[in-house]
C-alpha cells in the first residue's frame, strides 16, 4: 500500500484506506478470514478499508460476535491483538463515544476478560487503560 492510500479524514477522523489501495483486503475476504478463524490470517483484517462508521461498525460487530462464541484461545488472543493494535489505536474515540460501539467494546472487554490466558488479560488491561484514558480527556 503506497502513503498516499492511508490518510486521515477530518469529518469522521477515519484512518480511511482506500478500498482502491493496491493490498486493501475486500469486504469478502474479511469475511472469509473471519469464517475459517485462521489464527495466520486474522491480522490481515487490518487491511480492510474503514472508510465511515458503518465500516467500523461491521468490523466491530463482526469480532464481537466471533469473541462471543469462540472456545479456542489462540482466535480469541488473535481478535485481540487486532483490537488493541489495530482497532483502539486508530478508532478509540468513536469506541468510547458512539453508544453501541461502546457497548459492543465493553461486552468484548468483560468476556474477554474471563479467560485465563495472561498474555490476553494483559490486552484486556491495556485497551481498558487506553479507553478509560480517552474517557477521562475526552480525546
Amino acid at each position: 500500500m503506497d502513503a498516499a492510500s492511508v490518510k486521515m479524514v477530518n469529518r469522521g477522523l477515519f484512518l480511511n484506506i482506500s478500498s482502491n489501495a493496491i493490498g486493501v483486503l475486500s469486504k469478502e475476504s474479511a469475511e472469509r478470514i473471519l469464517k475459517r478463524k485462521d489464527t495466520n490470517e486474522i491480522h490481515q483484517l487490518m487491511y480492510v478499508p474503514i472508510e465511515n462508521y458503518d465500516d467500523l461498525k461491521w468490523l466491530i460487530q463482526s469480532i464481537h460476535q466471533i469473541i462471543m462464541d469462540e472456545k479456542d484461545v489462540h482466535v480469541v488472543l488473535e481478535l485481540a491483538d487486532l483490537l488493541y493494535f489495530f482497532v483502539v489505536p486508530f478508532y478509540k474515540k468513536e469506541l468510547v463515544s458512539r453508544g453501541e460501539l461502546s457497548y459492543l467494546m465493553n461486552d468484548m472487554l468483560f468476556i474477554l476478560d474471563l479467560w485465563t490466558n495472561q498474555d490476553l488479560i494483559e490486552i484486556v488491561d491495556a485497551i481498558q487503560f487506553e479507553l478509560k484514558r480517552v474517557e477521562r480527556k475526552g480525546l
